[in-house]
């Protein structure tokens, strides 16, 4: 899910003064463990971020790939980079 703000922040380079720039991430898996009992595991991937508050957040996820543990997922996560700042992601399958 995109920040509500991103899209404004292009649109006008005096909403946001800190440095900072778009990413767009690409993920693919190899060798996932088979979850599933009768077909093999359907993936999707999950992009939080970890908030000044401490807590985590999603900001962004995959379309699910069925019976794929192998899977290359075409859905771009978009997320905001900041510069000089340290940004912890979390990446779950």
């Amino acid at each position: 899910r995109i920040p509500p703000n991103s899209f404004e922040d292009l649109r006008d380079p005096m909403a946001n003064t800190e440095p900072k720039t778009i990413v767009l991430l690409t993920v693919e898996c190899k060798g996932l463990r088979n979850k599933d009992t009768f077909s093999k595991s359907d993936p999707v991937c999950i992009l939080s971020q970890k908030m000044k508050n401490g807590k985590w957040a999603e900001i962004a996820r995959t379309e699910t790939i069925q019976n794929d543990l192998n899977p290359k997922f075409k859905t771009k996560m978009q997320m905001d980079y900041y510069f000089e700042e340290k940004q912890e992601l979390q990446f779950t399958i």
